[in-house]
């Protein structure tokens, strides 16, 4: 297997439709001749706020919409793979933000959010990156978040408030990873950050390639490290890359930076590690955007299927593909009668055309009339009402007084409880005198809803592949436990300080103000 070439990679992970929606990606993926042959590794790709809910629709998808087999479907498949769940809380909550559930991974102990790589006490963490780099191994970070953003943070950073990025920053020019790619420009440019460094001319004088446009990362070399910063804040959704030539000449796609990525770390005799995020979906989930999720996800899968390749020439590679937490409760609802047209509004956002990141800023300065336009020409939705348009108007525009069931996103948690609208006329009484002899659907759009814009609790799913099976893996664990089996693998020994969550309650809870709460939630997204 050894002379895999690029153009059989593309053969065998079936990437025909990716191909098709991104017409760069195959001479960017031809960087080299093949991927190289590396000791050992691990590969931790995550899917931020990636519940099943998102997992089973993405699913749905790819078999009626994509006409794709999913690449996790085969990774599921294979025999050398185990799956269980994962505890998702936080030392300071049930609901865990990114920082710590990161952290969680990195380290083995639970810190409180917005915390990175340390405990509330102020001890520093080390995480797995820091042991592997010890060890003389390659270390790479590829997000389609700020670079800085809190789940490669977390394996960097030991800053107390995840939100100080420009800090953040300097601690990831301070372990120089090989590879670190993603957006964040914003937080590396001397006229943007609160301390005027130039952070772009540190990492040049460190001896990074520091590439900013999908063209630059072609012609990047494979025996440097490189910085790919290709947005000012986060990239965009995978939708508006496709849809928008701009975008999608500025910003490369995951799996695009991945086999990049994987083309440098695998030329490390002694291994490497490898975080990869497709962070994306947990904002699209935030913004309860049903086609933001879904095609984050889908970039998510092609990115699996670049992982899968490299490891049919590397099969001693360890990956792991997981997510941090839920998000909003997305789910596909049971609608009609017998649920019959729960199908139909499922395969009903598929006409949409871009994300409401996207649509929400073609909608600001105009009217409803506008708005109502605006939304039937990117959703795919005709039928939006004046009425709804002017609801959605009247969200972009005022801010919420009073905040009800923490819907804090708006307009996107209106825009996509109207994409979900149904309203059926029942007409004569069934038998029992209760439920109606027939259903007629007034107005069917699609069917998944939300609970709320904010993190959820539920258990994460923890999928690990290794050549040899994992055979002790529990059937449910804590998300800490995901150090131990990297540590492992490396044959690291090593035991970070812990705290309890009563240590934590009787010395260190802190309540925040709700401005500082809403302040930190759009920075997070935006």
């Amino acid at each position: 297997m050894s002379d895999l070439t690029r153009r059989d990679f593309l053969k065998k992970t079936s990437l025909a439709s990716f191909l098709a929606l991104s017409p760069a990606s195959e001479e960017l993926l031809k960087l080299s001749k093949r991927f190289p042959k590396s000791s050992k590794g691990i590969i931790f790709l995550v899917g931020d706020g990636w519940p099943l809910g998102v997992m089973k629709a993405y699913m749905e998808y790819a078999r009626r919409v994509f006409k794709i087999e999913p690449n996790l479907s085969k990774l599921l498949q294979d025999s050398r793979t185990r799956v269980s769940l994962s505890v998702t809380n936080s030392l300071s909550s049930v609901v865990t933000d990114s920082a710590p559930a990161s952290v969680a991974w990195a380290t083995g102990s639970k810190t409180a959010n917005r915390l990175l790589a340390s405990l509330p006490d102020g001890k520093k963490l080390k995480t797995i990156a820091e042991l592997a780099k010890d060890k003389g191994m390659g270390l790479g970070f590829v997000t389609t978040t700020r670079i800085t953003h809190a789940t490669p943070a977390g394996w960097y950073s030991h800053h107390l408030n995840r939100d100080a990025e420009d800090e953040v920053a300097l601690d990831l020019l301070a372990l120089k990873p090989d590879v670190a790619m993603g957006g964040g420009l914003r937080h590396f440019l001397s006229d943007k950050r609160i301390d005027k460094r130039d952070l772009i001319a540190k990492f040049r004088g460190a001896g990074y390639q520091v590439v900013q446009t999908r063209e630059e990362l072609k012609k990047a070399s494979l025996s440097r490290p490189v910085l790919g910063l290709f947005a000012d804040s986060h990239l965009s959704f995978y939708i508006d890359r496709i849809n928008d030539r701009e975008l999608s000449t500025i910003q490369p796609t995951l799996p695009e930076m991945t086999a990049v990525a994987l083309s440098i770390l695998g030329e490390n005799p002694k291994g490497f590690v490898l975080q990869i995020e497709a962070g994306r979906i947990d904002h699209a989930c935030h913004n309860n955007d049903v086609a933001g999720a879904l095609y984050d996800t889908y970039e998510m899968d092609m990115t699996l299927g670049v992982v899968l390749s490299f490891l049919e020439i590397n099969p001693h590679v360890l990956l792991i593909v997981t997510s941090d937490h839920g998000n909003s409760m997305f789910g596909i609802n049971g609608t009609g009668p017998e649920y019959n047209h729960s199908t139909e509004a499922l395969l009903k956002y598929q006409k949409a055309k871009a994300s409401f990141e996207y649509i929400k800023a073609k909608m600001r300065g105009k009217s409803p009339q506008e708005i109502q336009s605006i939304m039937a020409e990117f959703t795919g939705f005709s039928d939006i009402t004046v009425d709804e348009a002017q609801e959605i108007h009247h969200r972009l525009n005022n801010p919420p007084l009073i905040l009800e069931n923490d819907f804090w996103y708006e307009p996107e948690a209106t825009m996509g409880r109207i994409l979900s609208k149904s309203r059926y006329r029942t007409i004569g009484q069934g038998k029992r005198g209760t439920l109606p002899e027939k259903m007629e659907a007034l107005v069917r759009r699609g069917n998944i809803y939300f609970t709320g814009t904010n993190h959820t609790a539920e258990d994460q799913l923890l999928v690990v592949r290794s050549q040899t099976p994992i055979k002790n893996l529990p059937a449910r664990s804590d998300n800490t436990y995901v150090f131990k089996l990297m540590c492992d693998y490396l044959n690291i020994r090593y035991e970070n300080p812990k705290m309890t969550e009563e240590e934590y309650i009787a010395k260190y809870t802190v309540t925040i103000k709700a401005e500082e709460w809403e302040k930190h939630l759009a920075l997070h997204v935006s």
